[in-house]
């Protein structure tokens, strides 16, 4: 058994995840973007030579919880938030989105 590359402490729940290769942000090339349930949070993480070396969270001010992050053909990077409820209705509010992230 090997140790965790990165672990969250407190946990965020990881949920989802995706590698950057797009050319909308070059800054994020090598990236890697990772959903939190719990901790509401899409996290990009940096890597150099196959460690962590520095965390960014994202999104946080949604105050929602992320359930998973794609990047498209595009270079945009699509997240889906996630209501928390268990069952969805014809009476169910529409709380989760889906999310295009595109440069300013």
């Amino acid at each position: 058994m090997e140790e965790p590359v990165y672990y969250w402490d407190p946990v965020i729940a990881p949920s989802g995840l995706a590698f950057y290769t797009g050319t909308l942000f070059p800054q994020w090339q090598g990236s890697i973007f990772v959903g939190g349930l719990a901790g509401k949070v899409l996290d990009r993480l940096t890597l150099q030579n196959n460690k962590v070396v520095a965390e960014e969270p994202l999104l946080t001010e949604l105050n929602a919880r992320i359930r998973d992050v794609r990047v498209g053909p595009d270079g945009a990077v699509y997240v889906l938030t996630d209501s928390g409820a268990s069952a969805v209705s014809p009476t169910t509010s529409p709380t989760s989105k889906l999310l295009k992230l595109t440069p300013k």
